[in-house]
């Protein structure tokens, strides 16, 4: 899991002449600093691809896009980076949600998506045995979209089947 490191951060020290910047993050410092003009040149890179700036295992950090984050899971650079532009889109997202809400003045109405009607959610468990298809369970079911509905899936008998919560969860973390 990739966290942002808020604490983090390059610490100028030395003389002038002599002048790194060390990289830390709480408590733990780096070895060893950068030059100005290599410090320079990292901050150009890491808007484009992330930058290992310390490792101390298990945890390694990384300079991207504009901020410091942390992992312990062995990601590599091109995962961070995907990780970090994906947190950045679904924000701005959000803010988009939020000012369209906002320029409405009032909440949205009604749900985002049309329910499944009721006598195609009966012909579905009829179908399915009141079961789940995936394990046969009985408890905690849930009708789920076989093409999902973002993917161009419709709300029909042929789509429509029951999962109990553990595989439709599986399910839905699958790629």
């Amino acid at each position: 899991m990739l966290r942002e490191a808020k604490d983090a951060g390059f610490e100028a020290s030395g003389a002038w002449l002599r002048r790194r910047f060390v990289f830390c993050a709480g408590r733990v410092r780096a070895d060893r600093g950068l030059t100005a003009r290599a410090l320079a040149r990292a901050e150009a890179d890491q808007r484009a691809a992330a930058i290992c700036v310390l490792c101390d295992e298990p945890r390694r950090w990384w300079w991207c896009r504009d901020r410091f984050w942390w992992d312990e899971d062995d990601l590599s650079p091109q995962d961070v980076f995907a990780l970090v532009y994906e947190r950045e889109v679904r924000r701005q997202r959000r803010l988009e949600r939020a000012h369209a809400v906002l320029g409405t003045r009032s909440r949205p109405e009604g749900p985002r998506r049309e329910p499944v009607p009721r006598e195609l959610r009966r012909a579905v468990f009829e179908r399915d045995g009141g079961r789940c298809v995936e394990c046969g369970a009985r408890f905690d079911l849930q009708y789920d979209h076989v093409i999902p509905l973002a993917l161009g899936g419709a709300s029909t008998l042929e789509n429509l089947q029951i999962l109990c919560a553990g595989c439709n969860g599986r399910k839905g973390a699958s790629p």
